[in-house]
């Protein structure tokens, strides 16, 4: 629990560790301009050069933690949290594009679809279908009777993980 960023080479079983500067860490996702996202337990997402592993930008705007990261083809990333909100950043600037809100609960689980599409899972049993470049809600699907913990996203479907032992597909 020091916080350190460990980066294991090849054919060694030594790490590079690097100070990560992170409260308990949540959810990690890769972006396609060469950065790593790390959410955590303080409410803060880090981002990370993957070339050199710098800490480039720590993204502020959540009050609770960060449980999972999603990451556009555009690079445009989105954060859950236990706020009960799903954020929008810039992949370019960091900048915060909006707040997307309507769940009732903590949001646990993300998965980007087809053009774009954003699916949220949350503890208030729901997934959300949202237009991923404006924001837009779309609609609830609706049918899990337990918290929405996971999500992955294939073609025109979604699939949802719950604590009501189920495996939805939409």
């Amino acid at each position: 629990r020091d916080g350190r960023w460990e980066e294991y080479v090849a054919g060694s079983i030594a790490p590079r560790q690097l100070p990560s500067f992170c409260g308990d860490v949540l959810s990690l996702a890769v972006g396609p301009n060469g950065k790593v996202y790390c959410g955590s337990s303080d409410g803060l997402v880090r981002v990370w050069s993957t070339r050199d592993g710098q800490l480039l930008q720590t993204l502020e705007g959540h009050t609770d933690c960060v449980f999972s990261l999603a990451v556009a083809q555009d690079g445009t990333l989105y954060s859950a949290s236990d706020d009960d909100t799903i954020r929008v950043w810039s992949g370019e600037t960091g900048s915060h594009l909006r707040t997307l809100s309507g769940h009732t609960s903590s949001v646990f689980a993300l998965a980007i679809g087809a053009n774009g599409t954003v699916f949220s899972g949350s503890h208030d049993t729901t997934v959300r279908k949202w237009g991923g470049h404006d924001g837009t809600y779309f609609h609830i699907l609706a049918g899990h009777t337990a918290a929405v913990y996971a999500l992955a996203a294939c073609c025109d479907k979604v699939y949802s993980g719950s604590e009501d032992t189920t495996i939805r597909v939409w």
